[in-house]
């Protein structure tokens, strides 16, 4: 197969000037190339198919507005692996009435990260609730991690999409380390965190 050398840059020279006599010179040679690839053809050799041409071409990166951004997916999930311990709604001597949240597993210590964007309301200690943080979403929906054993996010700060929140621990009433998340719309009465974050395409 011939070399192949694609030009950089087109220049526009004044006919005469030492750029053009360059630019003559190239395409003699060019042309010389292109009646001996021709000739070549007519013996059975291969030549440099369209198709072979676009393969030595990087295909380009659609920028917009002079560059490249990624949008960040609008939900995420408060922990990265864990196993679910205990269900909304279900009894236990642990609890003086059915569960109130949905319980995620996982190592003390382990990172917790927001789930959708909002501002941290409150971030201290609150009995059987252990050390609890408060998010009010956009929308006014609270959303509580409870059990931590450190707090990450301050009062008052912004948080978007896997912003830390803090740290998986076994503060409060708990068997084990685990968060403990409870969903509040609009900070009233909590409802079933597995179907509200499977509403925004997360499956706990």
């Amino acid at each position: 197969m011939l070399p192949l050398t694609l030009p950089s840059l087109l220049l526009l020279a004044a006919p005469g000037s030492a750029v053009a006599a360059t630019e003559d010179a190239a395409g003699r040679d060019a042309g010389a190339a292109v009646v001996r690839a021709a000739d070549r053809t007519r013996v059975g050799e291969p030549t440099l198919s369209p198709a072979g041409l676009a393969a030595l071409v990087p295909p380009a990166r659609v920028v917009r507005g002079a560059e490249l951004v990624e949008k960040p997916p609008p939900w995420q999930l408060p922990v990265a692996a864990y196993h679910l311990t205990g269900r909304f709604g279900a009894s236990s001597s642990l609890w003086s009435s059915t569960h109130t949240g949905l319980d995620f597993a996982a190592p003390e210590g382990t990172p917790l990260v927001a789930i959708g964007p909002g501002t941290v309301v409150s971030a201290e200690s609150d009995g059987a609730f252990g050390n609890k943080t408060v998010v009010r979403l956009d929308d006014g929906t609270e959303l509580w991690y409870c059990h931590q054993s450190a707090f990450v996010a301050e009062p008052g700060q912004r948080v978007g999409p896997g912003t830390p929140i803090g740290r998986v621990g076994s503060t409060g009433n708990v068997t084990g380390p685990h968060l403990h998340l409870e969903v509040h719309p609009a900070g009233d009465t909590p409802v079933d965190p597995d179907q509200w974050l499977r509403a925004r395409g997360l499956a706990a």
